[in-house]
C-alpha cells in the first residue's frame, strides 16, 4: 500500500467502492458516554434536544471488519447536507456525539467514524494505545473516513452533492487530508489542527477552509494554524483563521478542563455559518 504523501498515490473513492466498503446497521440508543462532572448543564450540550435523532451506527470495513460510528440528524423530515466529525480522541468522549447533535440542530447530518477502532476498549490507557494503533496506518484511517463518506451517500436523508469535514486536533489535520484526498469534501472546519508528516498534501487542498485556534494552546503551537492559513492562502485557497485570546486546547469541549463556553458558542456559530454557505450552495 502506498503511503500518504508519496507522489501520485492519492486514494480515490472508486478504489474503496470496489471493496464494498460501506454497509451499516440501524441507529441504536445513546450509550454510556463519560463526561466531566458539571455544576450545571454546559451551555453547548444539546444531546437531550428532542429535535434530534441520534445514536450508534456500525460499518463493515472492506467487507469483513466491523467498526462503529455515531450519527445525528434532524428528527424532522427532509434532506440535509452531511458533515463528517473527525475526532482527536475516542468518539465516546461526549463532546464528539454532542458535536454531531449540534450539527443536526443546525440543519446538517453529523457522522463521526471511529478511527480508533483497533483499540481493545475505549478505556485503553493513553500509554498503551500505540501498540494497538501502530499497524493502523494513515491510509487505513483515511479508508475509514471514506467508508463513512460512502455511508452518507446511501442515506435518503443526506444530500449527496458533497460533504463537510469538521475536526479537532489530529482530527483537524485529518479533515484537511480528507479534502486533499477525496473530491466529495467541499468544505473544511479545523479546530487547533496539527500538521502531520504528510504536510505536502496541503498543496492538494482546494476547497474553502476555516481554522479555529486558541492563543494559549499548550498542546498545539498556535503558530501552526497560521502556517496552515498562509500555505493555503499562497495557493489562493479560500481560508480564514479565527484566534481566541487566552484559550487553551479543547476550548470547545465541555468534557475538558479548558472549556470556554463563550468561545465555544462563538466558534460554533462561525463554523455552522461557514458550512451552510458552502454546503448549501447550488
Amino acid at each position: 500500500m502506498c503511503k500518504v504523501g508519496e507522489g501520485g498515490c492519492g486514494l480515490d473513492r472508486r478504489d474503496f467502492v470496489k471493496t464494498g466498503a460501506a454497509s451499516v446497521a440501524g441507529l441504536t440508543v445513546l450509550g454510556d458516554l463519560g463526561v466531566v462532572a458539571q455544576d450545571k448543564q454546559p451551555p453547548t450540550r444539546v444531546l437531550d434536544d428532542p429535535r434530534v435523532k441520534h445514536g450508534k451506527v456500525m460499518f463493515k470495513h472492506a467487507g469483513k471488519e466491523t467498526f462503529d460510528g455515531y450519527l445525528a440528524r434532524p428528527k424532522a423530515d427532509g434532506v440535509f447536507p452531511g458533515v463528517l466529525v473527525l475526532p482527536g480522541n475516542v468518539i465516546t468522549e461526549e463532546y464528539i456525539p454532542n458535536t454531531c447533535a449540534a450539527l443536526a440542530l443546525a440543519g446538517f447530518v453529523g457522522l463521526t467514524p471511529n478511527v480508533f477502532h483497533p483499540l481493545p476498549s475505549n478505556d485503553t490507557p493513553m500509554q498503551e494505545r500505540g501498540k494497538y494503533l501502530k499497524e493502523h496506518t494513515i491510509d487505513d484511517v483515511l479508508e475509514d473516513i471514506q467508508v463513512a463518506i460512502d455511508y452518507l451517500r446511501t442515506q435518503p436523508f443526506v444530500r449527496s452533492s458533497g460533504f463537510g469535514a469538521l475536526g479537532f486536533c489530529w482530527g483537524g489535520w485529518l479533515s484537511l487530508l480528507s479534502a486533499a484526498r477525496f473530491r466529495d469534501i467541499r468544505a473544511v472546519v479545523a479546530f487547533h489542527p496539527g500538521i502531520g508528516r504528510d504536510r505536502e498534501e496541503l498543496s492538494q487542498v482546494e476547497v474553502p477552509v476555516q481554522l479555529h485556534q486558541g492563543t494559549a494552546d499548550t498542546s498545539i503551537e498556535p503558530k501552526t494554524a497560521i502556517q496552515i492559513r498562509d500555505t493555503l492562502a499562497a495557493r489562493h485557497v479560500p481560508v480564514e483563521l479565527f484566534m481566541y485570546e487566552g484559550a487553551n486546547h479543547g476550548f470547545t469541549a465541555y468534557t475538558r478542563e479548558f472549556y470556554r463556553p463563550d468561545f465555544a458558542k462563538l466558534s460554533w456559530s462561525r463554523a455552522t455559518k461557514f458550512l451552510s454557505t458552502h454546503l448549501n450552495a447550488k
